[in-house]
Order: C-alpha cells, then sequence, then structure tokens
C-alpha cells in the first residue's frame, strides 16, 4: 500500500489528465481512480479524499500536502456577447450530446456502397452520454463498463439520460434534430421505456446552417473560430474501435471526449443565443410580474428606437435585451383600429 505522499501524486496524475472530469465531478474522478489504482486505494471515498486534497477542496487541515496550490483552477466562463454572467432562467435547460458504436457490416468495395439489412454483423449502440444543466458547473455523464461494451447493452446508462431528458424544458444539442434525439428516442423504445416528458429542442448545428456562413458547422470546427472552449481530441477512429472492444481506458477516454463537447457547446450556445429564432420562450418559465427577455429570462431591457417588427397590418415596438443580446417585440401593436380600416393586404397569388 503506497504513503499518503504516494496517495497524493498519483491523485495528481488524475487531475492533470483529467481536468474536465476534475473540475465537474470529483465523485467520477474518484471512481476512474479507484477502478485503475485499486491496488493502492482502498474505496471510492479513499481516492476521492485524495482528489480532494490535492485541488485544495478538503479544507485547510490538508493545505499542507498540495504539492502546487495552481494545479487546479475550476473553469471561467466567458459569458459573451458582455463578459458578465446572465441571469439564471425558471426554465431548466439542458445541454447534451451522446456518442454511439458504429455499425459493423460486411463489404465487397470502400466507395460506393449500398449495404443490405443482412449484410449488417452489429448494429448501434450507445458508448457515453454526457449533459449539464445551463450554468451549472457539474457535468453528468455515464460510459458503459467493459462487460457492458461486449454485450452491447446500453439500458443501463440510457435510464440516467432518460431521467434528465425528462426533467427538462428545452434541450440544445448540436445536431440533435437529426441525430442525438431520435438515437436516444430509438434505444429507449428498444429498452421499452416511455417518452421523456415533452420538451423543447435547440438544435445549434440548424442554427448556424440558417444563420450563418461558416466554412465548416461542425462543433470543433466553429469553437476554435470563435475563440470559444474546443472540442478534445479523440485519435481518431481507433478509440471508437478499441470502445467496441470493450477496452475500458478508451471508454474512460470516450466519456473524457463526450463530456468535453457539452463543456464547449454550454460556451457556443451563450454565445449565439440572441441568434436563435424562435428561441424558446424562457421566460413564460418565470411569470414574476416582470417584463424580461423572452430568450434568456433577464429584465435588463431597452426600448429601440426606429427599429419596429413590421407585419402586414401591425407595427410592434421592440426592445433589446441588454444581458444576451436578443431582440424582443412587444405584444401590442402601434397600429389603431382605425388605422387598420384603411389596409390592404398584398395578394400572395
Amino acid at each position: 500500500m503506497a504513503s499518503n505522499n504516494g496517495h497524493f501524486d498519483i491523485a495528481k496524475e488524475y487531475v492533470l489528465a483529467y481536468p474536465v472530469i476534475a473540475d465537474t465531478n470529483q465523485t467520477q474522478l474518484a471512481r476512474l481512480l479507484f477502478e485503475e489504482r485499486s491496488d493502492t486505494f482502498t474505496s471510492v471515498e479513499n481516492a476521492r479524499a485524495s482528489i480532494r486534497i490535492v485541488m485544495g477542496s478538503a479544507g485547510n487541515r490538508n493545505r499542507k500536502a498540495i504539492a502546487r496550490k495552481d494545479l487546479f483552477r475550476p473553469m471561467k466562463y466567458d459569458y459573451r456577447p458582455n463578459k458578465k454572467v446572465m441571469e439564471k432562467a425558471g426554465a431548466k435547460i439542458l445541454i447534451l450530446d451522446i456518442e454511439t458504436a458504429p455499425i459493423r457490416g460486411w463489404v465487397w468495395s470502400l466507395w460506393k456502397q449500398n449495404v443490405g439489412i443482412n449484410q449488417i454483423d452489429k448494429d448501434w449502440f450507445m458508448f457515453t452520454w454526457s449533459a449539464k444543466w445551463l450554468f451549472d458547473k457539474k457535468v453528468m455523464s455515464d460510459r458503459l463498463t467493459k462487460e457492458e461494451a461486449l454485450k452491447q447493452s446500453d439500458k443501463r446508462i440510457v435510464k440516467g439520460i432518460w431521467k434528465l431528458l425528462d426533467e427538462a424544458d428545452i434541450v440544445i444539442a448540436h445536431n440533435g434534430v437529426r441525430f442525438d434525439i431520435p438515437a436516444l428516442n430509438t434505444r429507449f423504445l428498444m429498452h421499452g421505456m416511455k417518452p421523456p416528458s415533452p420538451y423543447v429542442q435547440v438544435d445549434t448545428l440548424r442554427v448556424f446552417q440558417k444563420q450563418f456562413r461558416f466554412s465548416s458547422n461542425k462543433l470543433a470546427y466553429i469553437n476554435k473560430a470563435l475563440g470559444l472552449k474546443e472540442k478534445i481530441e479523440t485519435g481518431g477512429f481507433e478509440l471508437w474501435s478499441q470502445c467496441y472492444a470493450g477496452h475500458n481506458p478508451s471508454l474512460i477516454a470516450m466519456e473524457k471526449y463526450n463530456i468535453g463537447d457539452v463543456v464547449a457547446l454550454e460556451d457556443l450556445y451563450l454565445l449565439i443565443r440572441a441568434w436563435i429564432k424562435p428561441h424558446p420562450p424562457v421566460s413564460i418559465y418565470i411569470l414574476d410580474g416582470e417584463t424580461r427577455c423572452p430568450t434568456c429570462g433577464s429584465k435588463d431591457l431597452q426600448n429601440q428606437k426606429g427599429g419596429d417588427y413590421v407585419t402586414q397590418v401591425n407595427v410592434f415596438e421592440t426592445v433589446r435585451c441588454k444581458s444576451c443580446g436578443a431582440v424582443a417585440r412587444k405584444r401590442k401593436s402601434s397600429v389603431k383600429v382605425h388605422q387598420k380600416e384603411t389596409l390592404l393586404i398584398s395578394a400572395a397569388r
């Protein structure tokens, strides 16, 4: 059994190797540490105690054991565009990402293949998932064990993400409309689970396809171009191949990669919030009698001069949110009833 100093040295290695997990979920990192170094640590709690000491969160009594007090620093988010923390909304906004196994099949060529159902050897399933509530430092995640990966049994981890979706009011994902949500629904159905409670989707990929023209709409490219938190490198397809084979370190690395995606996606979502049209109405979840931004729930609003929202028969005054930058219109029209009587509507056909 290693000495206390030996415990701290090993814990430091893991904190440095998995900074995202260390920042967001010490228990998860402790579980990983115990699984890989059960020869040194007697329990998950024993491993967690060493991690807390290394990270300086175990109380003044143990701070002398920290070799470097600047070893760990909690991540600080840049809440662009105005660099101040936005007001927390009443809605439960969940940011998520999943990683799945590829379909294994039999083919005769590398190009232009039309693979039949009878050529499928092994169908896809989930390796990992990761999610976080907006503004919450904690990132939740789960991965398959070696045994589950070999059996392609993802029911245990699917139950975990179902519970979060069941709580969510709004769900943020990159390519969620075409991939993440249909994939999750498929696994729910295959495992005999009921649909989660209703929620509204925000697909950041679709926002970029509609509102912008970046050379690539991949999350890695966009975040790098905008100077935001970047995705973690995977090392290529070999990681997926090793996960398929039940290689535990690869499954751990996949979970770490998955967590990094969620953290990067939150940063991106906060930056482009004002560009999401229409954004699900966050203010409806507050209803405290205050006039609030429908996009982020802030009360810090400013009337816009000359920025009216005009339809064929109505004119609405607009306001801009000073927290997230989104523009909203008032519900009451500026056009009087007698003025509408003289309006004509263009014939559409």
